[in-house]
């Protein structure tokens, strides 16, 4: 049905439906926007969101929402990075104070 609707081929359609099994559901979205927004024209799908917006009179409103996720994702990024950064220095410490007993009885 959805080959007719969209005028696909069927290896296009099988392949279409392989990456929706292969990906979850959330990333197969972010692919298929990224497709549309890259066949429309736009470099990115955040180039295409923005442009797309303007023409409705909300780029600015849309601009500001990306780059409120992109800073948000920036933040728990480096937290992320960071609390690594500390449970490693940690481990390091308490190897470095008696590596004889360090982890016994895991090895």
């Amino acid at each position: 049905e959805k080959m007719k609707q969209s005028g696909m081929t069927r290896d296009a359609a099988e392949r279409e439906y392989n990456d929706y099994l292969e990906q979850p559901p959330e990333y197969y979205a972010i692919s298929q926007k990224e497709r549309y927004y890259r066949k429309m024209g736009y470099k990115n799908s955040r180039e295409g969101r923005i442009a797309e917006a303007e023409k409705e009179g909300r780029g600015d409103e849309v601009r500001a929402e990306i780059e409120r996720v992109e800073k948000e994702g920036q933040f728990k990024a480096f937290g992320v990075l960071g609390l690594f950064v500390v449970v490693f220095l940690g481990l390091r410490e308490v190897y470095l104070s008696d590596p004889e007993n360090f982890i016994t009885g895991i090895l």
